[in-house]
């Protein structure tokens, strides 16, 4: 396995190939807002002249460009071992700021944010939908963004997110980002685990308040599904809507939420041979015989989050994947 990681001081501008110095090797991306981090251990006595708070990092494993980002935390232990923990640009929106959007897309609030950060982007994919306007008042940056997804997913089905590959932050669609890769009994899989749950983010009942200023009464819309409430018992969403939504709309938004949420959450966690290839956000197929009844079989999934290995030159990854 060839490694290559250099780093940058940013105190003296001094750059460092230090790919012999390093061990312990962890790469973690997740699909949702949280960046991706980079964490190993850097053996050496030279401490300040090789890095510092912001130094630019770079890895890359045979030839694959595996991670860019900045130094955030250095831990010191006994003896000559540094503990490094790097994060991509995604770490810079996680400050807070307020916004005013008019009605703007997904991918126009993204670039707008990036831009207004000096963010290194690119938009990928883009959406046609609309959002309504939307006042952010002291809101973290990423959770504006990934609100702008979530709300493009739950009315349109389109499912966007956001990822740094190699120091540029991507707007892209879950449904393009599909790999040949196939994870089963025959297939980098070596174990893993499966949850089905209705504990957390399932709702069979939609509850959506208008409060009209005009009537200075409460409009309350209830959309359910009487036979899962019959097996499972009330399981309430619950939230207020624009008073400028009229019935149709409300009524809509009721019904998507129903549908989107209405079954129960499947967990299927995967220890598996590592590949690069697979990264937050990717399609791989899914061919695990005990989980055919369960379980996509011989479909696609997608990864929600992952993370990559590198010990004593042996690569493995763990990873977590959306199962409808």
């Amino acid at each position: 396995m060839n490694i290559e990681m250099v780093i940058q001081n940013t105190n003296t501008g001094k750059a460092y190939e230090i790919s012999d110095l390093v061990s312990d090797i962890e790469i973690a991306q997740e699909l949702q807002d949280n960046p991706g981090k980079l964490s190993f251990t850097l053996n050496t006595q030279n401490k300040k002249d090789i890095v510092s708070e912001g130094s630019p990092v770079s890895l890359k494993v045979n030839n694959n460009k595996v991670f860019f980002g900045y130094v955030f935390k250095i831990g010191i232990d006994q003896g000559v071992e540094l503990k490094i923990t790097a994060y991509d640009q995604l770490r810079y929106l996680k400050y807070k700021d307020t916004y005013v959007f008019k009605s703007m897309t997904c991918n126009q609030i993204f670039s707008k944010i990036c831009n207004d950060y000096n963010i290194k982007h690119e938009i990928k994919h883009t959406s046609s939908y609309l959002l309504p306007p939307k006042i952010e008042d002291n809101k973290n940056l990423a959770e504006m963004i990934q609100y702008g997804f979530d709300k493009t997913l739950i009315d349109t089905k389109e499912w966007f997110f956001m990822r740094d590959d190699y120091g540029v932050l991507k707007h892209l669609n879950v449904f393009e980002e599909r790999t040949p890769l196939v994870i089963g009994d025959s297939s980098l899989l070596n174990e893993f685990s499966y949850e089905s749950s209705i504990d957390d983010e399932t709702y069979n009942q939609v509850k959506l308040i208008k409060e009209n200023k005009e009537t200075k009464k409460r409009e309350v819309y209830i959309v359910k599904d009487s036979k899962n409430i019959n097996k499972w018992g009330i399981l309430q969403y619950f939230d207020k809507v624009d008073e400028k939504m009229n019935e149709a709309q409300i009524k809509q938004r009721a019904d998507m939420l129903l549908k989107h949420y209405n079954r129960p959450k499947k967990t299927l966690k995967l220890e598996c041979i590592g590949d690069f290839r697979v990264k937050a956000g990717c399609g791989v197929v899914l061919l695990i015989e005990d989980l055919k009844d369960s379980a996509p079989y011989n479909k696609y999934v997608i990864v929600k989050s992952v993370t990559h290995k590198i010990e004593n030159n042996m690569h493995s990854m763990s990873l977590e994947v959306e199962v409808i």
